[in-house]
């Protein structure tokens, strides 16, 4: 290996180190500005960073794209068993691969027992588990390959009020419940996940309370100009926390691994540490 090659060797590690350790710490204030932030009851909360707990109600509802649940959120992904070319002494290798994701929400009710507040959702982050998963059976690796094109198209032109687009070739769905015993995955196979939060779900927010003369209470939830975070779930708090906990240590140990790893092959390409 040249020394030139040494040397951007030791360059990727730190970037990619410190990119990650940097990730880690946006998790970090995150973490805390959740726990440090008191619970507010919706009639008495002021404004500005606010933490509120209820449940969800909806005048205007839209519907998952594959159970047709009425909900005020929904993600969805798409995942295909594809088989992939590798060396030689290897083989090929199988796997699932998202082919597919997307998400909608519309504005919504937070209430509690004090009260009610207009949540405006749009970019918020959804902290949400996954509710429904369809499979469907495909037609082989041939058809798998064909079908690349069909999946972008059938995103591309998504039409929330004609979710039969995204039904792609193959046998129709299947509740993973409903798929009983031991049976063979081939390739081309989909499975279907649905995320949503539905009226009556309990509810977390974390956002910017605003005055706003047009709305229920004269108040909305939302993602504040000085203060971005704005966090929605039907999980609790504590299990928020504990979700945020385990991708910043997890990104602050790799982040300081590759960091660490960079910073020796940089001392290792100057001799100032040998590599012996």
């Amino acid at each position: 290996m040249t020394s030139t090659e040494d040397y951007l060797m030791a360059a990727a590690f730190v970037l990619i180190g410190g990119f990650t350790f940097f990730l880690g710490f946006i998790k970090m204030r995150k973490y805390r500005l959740i726990r440090d932030i008191p619970r507010s009851k919706i009639k008495s909360m002021a404004m500005g960073v606010i933490e509120i707990h209820g449940h969800v109600e909806a005048d205007k509802l839209i519907k998952s794209p594959f159970s047709q649940t009425e909900c005020v959120y929904y993600k969805f992904e798409i995942k295909e068993y594809r088989q992939s070319s590798s060396s030689k002494k290897s083989g090929s290798t199988r796997k699932w691969e998202v082919v597919g994701s997307g998400d909608r929400s519309v504005p919504f009710i937070a209430k509690d027992e004090t009260g009610t507040a207009l949540v405006e959702p749009d970019k918020a982050e959804f902290v949400v588990t996954h509710k429904k998963v369809f499979y469907q059976k495909g037609q082989g690796f041939l058809a798998s390959l064909k079908s690349i094109p069909r999946i972008v198209k059938a995103l591309k032109t998504f039409n929330p009020n004609d979710t039969t687009s995204l039904l792609l070739e193959g046998d129709p769905l299947q509740p993973m419940e409903e798929r009983k015993g031991l049976q063979v995955t081939n390739v081309g196979d989909r499975k279907y996940y649905e995320y949503y939060i539905e009226p009556g779900d309990g509810l977390f927010v974390l956002g910017t309370a605003a005055n706003s003369p047009d709305t229920p209470g004269n108040i909305v939830i939302k993602r504040g100009k000085n203060e971005k975070t704005f966090i929605i779930s039907d999980k609790s708090e504590k299990a928020v926390l504990k979700n945020i906990k385990k991708t910043m240590l997890m990104c602050l140990i790799i982040g300081g691994i590759f960091l660490v790893t960079g910073v020796l092959l940089l001392f290792m390409a100057m001799g100032i540490v040998s590599g012996g």
